[in-house]
């Protein structure tokens, strides 16, 4: 079948284009891709180009916690490590690596494009280019909040980024860029995928307009550009996609959410942890009890252990393992323009927004609109229900990071085997490190300082 000749070719041109991460050797009797059809095999590839982006920042964050019993039943150095925030948390590679690996398609679809004739079929050519960029530029936003220090736009410049790809080719030189040339990347190639890719797909795993829209509306929060924030979150709402009714949800299914509920407007997953696992991990008691008795998301989210603890059973895409949901929602675009709204005095447009959205969290007629003209706290209750609302979505670290450089003072702590563990906002293990398996094979990339 077509689809495993290319799915031979993926892993065996990740193993030429990647030896300096892995040691896999090439098939030679591979097929090579060069057609439309060829390319649209590489990009519908979910296991490469969806579902392997970094779990890290998601069991460091603080929405749950485990038992001792729990913790000290891991088997993995690494999970122990990153739930304690060691600053030694040594990952394994393909934390790395698998964001790398989906950007190394993005960009052998785009070398094979530019062999192909865009007149023999614009519409898909097109098409395929934007998704290319959608993939390259997402992938790099989901290495960043793990492995790239928290962005400071007066400071971007002199800070280290992430190793920017534009090639396939095997002697391509591996060096980190600065983080502002990193961000910029992300915001071009999306801003040119938008212009490319059409509004809808036929399945959630394809990139959309709505989702580079979408997810522009995120990086604008995360390097302070709030006008970039409302522009792209415009641009999501003026399509006139409908938010979920929570009160259409059966909150007492196991799996409230469907594989591809209707709010989903792209479709990813990141790596497993044993962490994050529902059979394993607790959730936050103080998060839990700050959902009112006619706040919906309570009874979807959350399921009672019947032992005064809860887990999270209200995964996104309707998938329930050690995984998180790492995609983007029509819900996550509304706070993200809330709060750009806000941010930039616009506390009434920012409050309309937002209370459109939480009205459909509540049990109908029960939602009293939140009213202030005080822009902290307008600020601080945005805050409080993006936490509540994108729980497990692989958005909280990155929210503590950014917000931290707001003067956010978010501190966390654990507390196993009777002793405490801190991270405190500045500290430099809010990023991780590169793997050791990814720095053996690449001395020339820079560490991050410890």
């Amino acid at each position: 079948m077509k689809i495993s000749i290319i799915g031979t070719f993926i892993v065996s041109i990740f193993a030429i284009s990647c030896t300096k991460y892995v040691d896999i050797k090439p098939d030679k009797k591979m097929t090579v891709p060069q057609s439309f059809e060829d390319c649209d095999a590489l990009m519908d590839d979910r296991s490469t180009m969806n579902s392997r982006f970094p779990v890290g920042g998601e069991v460091a964050s603080d929405n749950y916690y485990l038992a001792e019993i729990n913790y000290n039943a891991l088997t993995s150095i690494v999970d122990r490590d990153a739930y304690l925030w060691n600053p030694n948390t040594n990952f394994a590679t393909n934390q790395w690596s698998s964001s790398y690996k989906a950007i190394m398609v993005a960009n052998q679809v785009l070398e094979i494009l530019n062999k192909l004739k865009r007149e023999d079929d614009r519409t898909r050519y097109d098409r395929l280019k934007g998704e290319a960029l959608f993939f390259r530029a997402y992938a790099l936003s989901q290495l960043a909040p793990v492995f790239a220090p928290t962005y400071r736009p007066e400071s971007a410049e002199q800070t280290l980024g992430l190793v920017l790809r534009f090639s396939s080719a095997i002697d391509y030189v591996s060096v980190r860029s600065d983080l502002l040339k990193t961000y910029r990347q992300i915001v071009a190639d999306l801003k040119e995928a938008v212009s490319l890719l059409p509004v809808d797909a036929i399945y959630k795993t394809r990139p959309t307009k709505l989702a580079a829209w979408a997810t522009l509306s995120r990086i604008g929060l995360v390097i302070s550009d709030f006008e970039l924030a409302i522009s792209a979150s415009k641009e999501v709402l003026n399509q006139g996609v409908g938010l979920l009714d929570y009160n259409t949800v059966n909150a007492a299914a196991a799996n409230p959410f469907g594989r591809f509920n209707p709010e989903i407007l792209f479709h990813a997953a990141t790596l497993t942890s044993v962490c994050l696992n529902p059979s394993v991990s607790k959730i936050d008691s103080m998060l839990y009890r700050s959902y009112l008795p006619n706040d919906l998301r309570k009874g979807i989210y959350f399921k009672n252990n019947n032992n005064g603890t809860y887990a999270f059973k209200g995964r996104y895409d309707g998938d329930i393992n050690a995984a998180s949901f790492a995609g983007v929602g029509l819900d996550e675009v509304y706070l993200n323009y809330a709060e750009a709204l806000v941010r930039t005095n616009k506390l009434q447009e920012g409050l309309n927004v937002f209370n459109a959205l939480m009205q459909t969290r509540w049990k109908t007629n029960t939602y009293v609109p939140f009213s202030s003209d005080v822009k902290e706290s307008v600020l601080s209750k945005i805050l409080e229900e993006r936490r509540k609302s994108l729980i497990m979505r692989n958005l909280r670290w990155s929210d503590i990071r950014r917000l931290n450089s707001y003067g956010g003072n978010i501190n966390l702590k654990r507390i196993i085997n009777g002793e405490t563990y801190y991270l405190n906002a500045g500290d430099p293990r809010f990023t991780f490190l590169i793997p050791s398996g990814v720095m053996e094979y690449a001395p020339e990339i820079i560490q991050n300082p410890r």
